[in-house]
């Protein structure tokens, strides 16, 4: 009885449940889109929280059902995952796939980790907040580069004591990170959302923290990062990355490839 009662609560709750979920989302699209246009009734907000409760649920059935199936363990953490390999790779074969896995990716020099763990200096603090524009718009605190420039004598002692503190500990204050979202238009009469651009506003801390850590970083980006990264790395263009597609794609049309 209770086999048979599974196999029923089964084909009705776990079937076809991708297409129960798509078929939710459509709607669940449709009454979003209505909402950008105009007011939704009481019965259509109702659906809408039901229709958001039950892609929810069916999501984590339609996971928990996935992990019950699947007999990897490629998704344990920690040191589980030499449980997966160990079995699969031994002795010699097992040497040479760690191997393998560590050539994928470069690694720091030696000589250059030193320069990465160093206390901050006076030098380096002063030079990233003078690389910041003094003119943009200042963040939760009030407080803009150009009003730090003018005031580095009395300001500085206090930043770089937040700065060593980081370095010290690792971790920042509640807050420091909070950001104001502002509204910018993008035409002189905005009447809808699409008419603006959000941009971010961080506190003054914050940014100079992250310029310094990315000046830092900076310096051995080169080294770390794949010569087929174009892109987020100085003296690296993105157009070469485009130049080389274009110069494989003629050399693939030229040997008929």
């Amino acid at each position: 009885m209770i086999k048979l009662a599974l196999k029923e609560w089964h084909g009705t709750h776990t079937q076809n449940l991708h297409s129960r979920i798509d078929s939710l989302k459509v709607r669940l699209s449709s009454l979003e889109g209505k909402g950008e246009e105009t007011d939704l009734s009481d019965v259509e907000l109702v659906e809408l929280h039901g229709i958001m409760s039950d892609i929810h649920s069916l999501s984590r059935l339609n996971a928990s059902i996935s992990w019950q199936q699947s007999r990897s363990l490629w998704l344990k953490e920690g040191d589980a995952n030499s449980k997966y390999f160990q079995p699969a790779a031994g002795g010699v074969m097992l040497f040479q796939l760690f191997r393998w896995m560590v050539s994928l990716w470069r690694v720091c020099n030696p000589f250059a980790r030193p320069c990465l763990i160093k206390p901050f200096s006076v030098e380096e603090v002063k030079a990233a907040v003078w690389d910041c524009d003094s003119y943009k718009s200042s963040g939760p605190d009030g407080i803009n580069f150009g009003f730090i420039k003018d005031f580095w004598s009395e300001l500085q002692a206090d930043i770089l004591r937040f700065i060593s503190e980081f370095h010290r500990n690792g971790k920042l204050s509640k807050g420091l990170n909070a950001t104001f979202i502002a509204l910018i238009p993008k035409v002189d009469s905005p009447q809808r959302l699409n008419d603006f651009r959000p941009i971010s506003l961080v506190g003054s801390l914050y940014k100079i923290l992250a310029k310094v850590l990315a000046n830092r970083l900076r310096t051995v980006m080169g080294s770390v990062i794949s010569e087929s990264q174009t892109v987020f790395v100085k003296d690296r263009q993105i157009l070469d990355g485009i130049l080389i597609a274009n110069e494989a794609v003629d050399e693939a049309h030229k040997s008929k490839k």
